[in-house]
């Protein structure tokens, strides 16, 4: 790690699977709640790679990482991506919180040793998405929407369910499309979203 980094105690702990890494850091952090949401993404990760013909195992690894940046306060976001040098986008510096799925990658790789690509690209897009998304990073992006506890689950998300009937593409146009409809008008929205959006758009896929 890298000097300035380390003001959570993050451990790999030697001889354990990456989930119970994972639980037992987030347990140590006395974050039960993230835990579960955590674990619940990892479940509707490893169906939809089941369901979509991806690799269960990279789904899951991707899955148990994409929040693991949450074990850090939102307020040290924007000095934990300039220490690692992390391209910062002005919406990021406006809303520091959009940065937590970049800085789960570095912590991927920093603590966790992961070094698939593809699992590497799902966390770090796994909030926004972005323009050439593959297979998995869709499902990622899914499987984290669908993990959220029902007072924060956007009314569209029943769309967005009846559109997995179909295909990853019609699912994630409709959350991007009904999101950035919501948010326009009251929040910053990441241009990573906005060109996800744009791509699929070009598929005539309807919501």
């Amino acid at each position: 790690m890298k000097e300035g980094y380390m003001t959570v105690n993050l451990t790999n702990f030697n001889g354990l699977s990456l989930e119970e890494n994972v639980k037992n850091n987030f347990k140590q952090a006395n974050m039960e709640t993230a835990l579960a949401h955590v674990l619940q993404t990892r479940y509707n990760a490893v169906t939809l790679a089941q369901k979509f013909g991806a690799d269960p195992d990279q789904a899951a690894a991707a899955a148990l990482l994409h929040d693991i940046s949450r074990l850090f306060p939102v307020d040290e976001y924007l000095e934990m991506a300039r220490i690692f040098d992390l391209e910062i986008l002005p919406e990021e510096e406006q809303n520091p919180d959009l940065l937590h799925q970049k800085l789960s990658r570095v912590i991927a790789v920093e603590t966790f040793d992961i070094t698939d690509k593809q699992v590497l690209n799902a966390i770090a897009c796994h909030t926004t998405l972005k323009a050439g998304a593959t297979t998995l990073d869709k499902i990622v992006f899914l499987a984290d929407k669908l993990a959220w506890k029902p007072k924060d689950t956007p009314a569209f998300m029943p769309l967005v369910r009846k559109q997995l009937d179909k295909s990853l593409d019609d699912a994630a146009y409709c959350y991007l499309f009904n999101s950035l409809e919501d948010n326009k008008a009251h929040k910053v929205v990441h241009p990573w979203a906005r060109a996800a959006l744009e791509e699929l758009s070009h598929h005539n896929i309807a919501c």
